[in-house]
């Protein structure tokens, strides 16, 4: 079978006795993965649904056509910023359309990628050093973590630079816990 049925030829070979460490798996993936994909729709600006849908498609679409049967995927944060600057000076705080803009950009970025595979351009992520791209994800990972801490700590905020956030976060939490009012 073809390599990109990796997928596909799984399931024609797959024992009765993976199937309870591929149950749990699958549970442990869902775990990590739902808030993950929640998350970043809410960041867009859609309903948090969207992102377990975009989620649990894509993983499926991958189990089935993926060229490999161990490597995990879900949601990642590379593409967030750019796809979050684009839906929100497109949408104009329209959920729906938001949500259309960035379903878009994902069928166009897919169509990108697979042409890029095509056509065999995957060394040039081999010209940015490691730590320019591990410093990129990152960054964009902590901003999304310090967007969510007002949520999970259960207060708002007016801004949205990263510094400033991270400083209103901090005194937050410092004034509930000596006013003895932490939720936590």
């Amino acid at each position: 079978m073809a390599p990109l049925a990796a997928g596909l030829e799984t399931f024609d070979r797959y024992e009765a006795a993976w199937l309870r460490r591929n149950v749990v798996a699958g549970l442990v993936l869902a775990a990590v993965l739902a808030p993950v994909g929640t998350a970043y729709a809410e960041a867009l600006g859609v309903p948090r649904i969207y992102g377990l849908y975009a989620t649990m498609i894509s993983l499926v679409a991958y189990a089935v056509f993926g060229p490999s049967r161990i490597l995990v995927v879900g949601p990642g944060s590379a593409l967030a910023a750019i796809v979050l600057r684009t839906v929100v000076l497109l949408s104009g705080g329209k959920p729906l359309r938001a949500a259309a803009l960035a379903s878009m950009m994902a069928i166009v970025w897919g169509v990108v990628c697979i042409l890029a595979g095509i056509l065999r351009l995957g060394f040039v992520t081999e010209l940015l050093s490691k730590p320019s791209r591990y410093g990129y994800v990152n960054g964009i990972a902590l901003t999304v973590l310090i967007s969510q801490l007002p949520k999970l700590f259960g207060f708002s905020m007016e801004s949205k630079a990263l510094l400033p956030s991270l400083w209103t976060i901090t005194n937050a939490i410092m004034q509930e816990r000596s006013t003895g009012r932490a939720r936590y």
